[in-house]
Formats: C-alpha cells, sequence, structure tokens
C-alpha cells in the first residue's frame, strides 16, 4: 500500500494497492484519513466507519475483505 498526494485533485490523498488493479484505490480528504484506512488493512480489522468499508472493499479483493476481523471491541455497560 503506499500514500500518494495529488494537489489538484478534491480529495487528495490516494491510498493504492501496489501491484494491484487500476480499480484498487482509495481518494481521502486527509493524509490522517488514508493512514487511518492503510493502518486497518494491516491490523486486519473490519471498518466500523462507511468511508474507512467503502474504501477497503476497494482496495481489497473479496476473499481478503471477507476474511477481516469483524469481532466487536470490548464494551463495558454497568
Amino acid at each position: 500500500m503506499s500514500i500518494v498526494y495529488y494537489p489538484k485533485m478534491n480529495r487528495s490523498w490516494l491510498l493504492k494497492r501496489e501491484g494491484g488493479e487500476y480499480c484498487q484505490h482509495a481518494h481521502f480528504f486527509t493524509k490522517k484519513e488514508a493512514f487511518v484506512c492503510r493502518t486497518l488493512i494491516d491490523a486486519n480489522k473490519y471498518p466500523r466507519k462507511k468511508k474507512y468499508r467503502i474504501a477497503m472493499e476497494r482496495i481489497l479483493t473479496k476473499e481478503e475483505f471477507k476474511k477481516l476481523n469483524k469481532k466487536p471491541g470490548y464494551c463495558n455497560r454497568r
């Protein structure tokens, strides 16, 4: 995965898959958003926010996306 900056675009930060198909990329407004998405992919975690879920569906293959860890986080309800 690589993060590239294109200043002339509206969503100027691009996260693309190295060696992947042309369609395996996603655009973000900030570098932090692109970095968070890359961190989720590296950690093999299922994204909770819609913008990351859509981006990860584009970047990963269908088999890779289905294998993501969907275990919920810890929640202490008292």
